[in-house]
Order: structure tokens, then sequence, then C-alpha cells
């Protein structure tokens, strides 16, 4: 079994996470309160083809998520890209190697 060095990369708006070949490995993202979001992170920037997509409802009270991604994680050919569409977030941390 081949292992990576994990690395992290921080957002608190949309934008590419990293440049090149990776594996999304886990994230974690603080909502904003009171509001409802859908993010994605795609492969190939702002417009290529979404990986994950995660909704998040709205909350008086906003609770940090923490998400590990199993086996292997996803694997991005190109860049691994977050697009928010829906509301927006406070921050996300992603983790990737």
């Amino acid at each position: 079994m081949m292992q990576t060095d994990v690395k992290s990369a921080h957002l608190s708006a949309a934008g590419s996470l990293f440049a090149g070949r990776t594996r999304l490995k886990g994230f974690s993202i603080t909502p904003v309160a009171a509001t409802a979001a859908t993010f994605e992170f795609r492969d190939g920037g702002a417009t290529g083809a979404i990986l994950v997509q995660i909704d998040i409802a709205s909350q008086t009270n906003p609770v940090p998520y923490y998400m590990l991604v199993p086996g292997e994680g996803v694997l991005f050919s190109t860049t691994l890209h977050l697009t928010i569409s829906v509301g927006s977030i406070t921050g996300i941390t992603a983790f990737y190697g």
C-alpha cells in the first residue's frame, strides 16, 4: 500500500485548494448561522466535474462538520477546486494528498 503525505488548505470562499493530481482525504467545514449551503469539490476548476457535493441545512447555532473520506479518498486528476452554489460558509479546510 502506498502512503502519501497529507496536506491541508483553507478557504472562506470558492477557489482552488490544490493544483495538480491529488486525493481528497477529508474536510472540516463551518457553516454560516441560519443559512443553508451547498458546496462542491470539482476536478478541473470552477466548471469542472463535480466529484463530491454536500448540502448543509440552515441552523440557528451552526456546528462545524468533519468528514473523513473512506478508502484512499476521492481522486482529482487536475485540480481540487471548491465551489459554493447555494448560501455561504464561514470556512472550509480540506485535507488532501
